[in-house]
């Protein structure tokens, strides 16, 4: 779908010299609309601060989610994320600034993304190198640009695309289990997935990994079932590699188990721990670790049906994952 947004909106409702937000005006062909120096548009992600007068008599911009002009063989390959004006703008200086979701750059390195530009004329997109590549905020800032003129903005890779293009990536509830499935429409120098799970969506450890096709121009199907989900929200990504140290990430998907419909097959009597001994009543066999919040193994040991005391006096203060055949368990350990 695409979303039509015009640059002008000042007009009535709080002007402020500095800052201009889209909220639907337009400006008639033939009326002059001179913006001074140093004036930031903002259109839903498209940012713009010139650095020399300029003029936005009668122009519209639409974000659409695929590439108008195709002249050339350029851009490369570009986040699913355009912008283009009705007509060619007058000459502009100044920066432009692209921000994006993470869906719409899979298959992309974002710190080698940069704006680029088609010009209208000619058969040739313009990069722009960029002053800031932000992968946590997800923006790409342009150096400051003089006299071009702007028809259609993009966020294209300066290097090479990645070597597998995702097709889509699925979390789905198996009982107490979750199965992951993901596919790819192809691959090239593709050397494996590594899936990573997290309880809270920033912090993911490795679960598994699995060989990657290498080169492939076929649709290829991949699964995992993850058996040991946590009580409350989790949360899977897919890390792609390739041989040549490339890398990237699928979509994040979450699942979320009630603690009523999980099986305490494993119980803690304490919880946050208070002294230096872990109480736990297991039901049947179980093989217990003991993990840090970035994946470090501190305690393993297989236990049998009963009650156990786990010795955690050189543990240090702080939170840590149990986890056992069937379930991830987090400890605060006091």
């Amino acid at each position: 779908m695409k979303h039509l947004f015009t640059l002008l909106a000042f007009l009535f409702h709080g002007f402020t010299p500095s800052l201009l937000n889209a909220q639907g005006i337009y400006v008639a062909s033939g009326t002059t609309f001179e913006v001074a120096t140093g004036t930031t548009f903002h259109v839903d992600g498209l940012t713009l601060i010139n650095s020399a007068p300029f003029d936005f008599n009668g122009l519209t911009v639409t974000k659409n989610a695929t590439r108008t002009n195709n002249a050339g063989a350029s851009p490369p390959p570009a986040a699913d994320r355009y912008y283009l004006f009705n007509t060619n703008t007058p000459s502009f200086s100044g920066t432009v600034q692209v921000n994006y979701e993470d869906v719409e750059v899979i298959g992309l390195v974002e710190s080698s993304l940069q704006v680029n530009n088609y010009s209208g004329t000619g058969t040739v997109w313009n990069n722009y190198t960029s002053t800031t590549n932000d992968v946590t905020n997800n923006y790409v800032l342009s150096t400051t640009l003089s006299g071009v003129t702007l028809r259609e903005i993009a966020l294209a890779s300066s290097s090479a695309p990645l070597p597998v293009t995702w097709l889509n990536f699925t979390a789905t509830k198996q009982g107490d289990n979750v199965l992951l499935h993901w596919s790819t429409a192809q691959e090239k120098n593709s050397l494996d997935f590594v899936i990573q799970h997290s309880f809270d969506g920033r912090n993911f450890t490795d679960l598994n990994t699995q060989s990657a096709a290498g080169t492939s121009s076929t649709i290829l199907h991949y699964n995992y079932m993850h058996n040991t989900p946590i009580s409350g929200f989790n949360f899977y990504r897919i890390l792609q590699r390739d041989f040549n140290g490339l890398s990237s990430y699928s979509v994040v998907r979450q699942i979320n188990f009630s603690k009523e419909k999980m099986a305490p097959k494993v119980q803690i009597v304490e919880n946050p721990i208070q002294g230096n001994d872990l109480q736990i009543v297991i039901q049947g066999e179980e093989d217990i670790s003991i993990y840090n919040m970035v994946g470090q193994l501190f305690f393993e040991k297989h236990f049998d049906k009963g009650i156990h005391s786990i010795d955690m006096s050189h543990f240090e203060i702080g939170t840590y994952l149990l986890r056992t055949n069937t379930n991830t368990i987090k400890l605060l350990k006091l």
